[in-house]
């Protein structure tokens, strides 16, 4: 499995965060946080989870608050968080990635240009912010619904799925990273939600912009950190694991990442 933790699909219970967005924490090492928007015509699901688990309780907990037609919604191409997609596409599901995220089964790609989704009543907005945790994350922003204090003209987003570029709880994953990008791309995330946007990391509790910045302004340590033991080190630059803000293997794996240029 590349990139993290594998999440069973067993029994998600989806939970409202406001307007017309839902989220099920998915049971694994990591919990895996699979996200819900319904309109009144359509229905976004984001991040449907891996292979590993029975895609049928995660239907039912769909089906329970919805029966509007699916599209599936990748934030990045890791296996815990698109494992489930073949499945879901082979029952006529639209498939929506970034064009470079590897997710064979998208019927429709996210490059430069961001994708306008009118769900009927609540638009989601799919957009590359920039490269982070993978070469090709989205974020989806969900702007309407008549508990977010806007119209649905006015497309300001009331909750945002970030996928792995934001993450609580635990360290983030720096495997498969563009580091220095990294801390831009949560710049850009932290200006797109406000000052009271819901923000649903790819794992962990749903946190706000505040904890974006904190994240970022940690990361631009550690980014630094890492960029000055690697110009300094005679031999292994990881001796300054100790002091990177992260835990040793997060620590090594952003420090490798960063000796590859990267």
């Amino acid at each position: 499995m590349s990139g993290d933790d594998a999440a069973s699909a067993a029994a998600p219970v989806f939970v409202r965060l406001g307007g017309h967005a839902f989220m099920a924490a998915v049971d694994g090492v990591a919990p895996l946080n699979v996200g819900l928007v319904v309109g009144a015509h359509h229905a976004v699901l984001v991040d449907p989870g891996s292979a590993d688990g029975d895609v049928e309780p995660l239907l039912a907990a769909v089906a329970a608050i919805t029966e509007a037609p699916l599209t599936v919604v990748c934030t990045h191409g890791h296996a815990d968080h698109t494992g489930a997609v073949p499945t879901l596409a082979a029952r006529g599901a639209e498939i929506i990635a970034h064009r470079d995220a590897g997710v064979a089964e998208a019927t429709r790609t996210v490059g430069d240009e961001p994708l306008r989704l009118d769900l009927g009543g609540v638009v989601v907005h799919v957009e590359h912010l920039g490269r982070g945790h993978t070469a090709a994350d989205l974020v989806i922003g969900v702007a309407g619904g008549e508990d977010s204090g806007e119209a649905a003209g006015d497309e300001v987003p009331d909750v945002l799925f970030c996928g792995d570029l934001v993450r609580e709880g635990t360290d983030p994953r720096f495997r498969d990273s563009y580091p220095q990008d990294w801390v831009r791309t949560l710049g850009r995330i932290r200006a797109a939600a406000g000052e009271g946007a819901i923000v649903v990391p790819g794992h962990g509790r749903p946190v706000d912009a505040e904890f974006v910045a904190a994240m970022r302004r940690r990361m631009q340590q550690g980014h630094q950190l890492s960029r000055d033991a690697i110009r300094e080190a005679v031999g292994d630059a990881t001796k300054a694991i100790p002091i990177i803000p992260y835990g040793p293997e997060e620590s090594r794996e952003l420090i490798t990442r960063m000796r590859s240029g990267h």
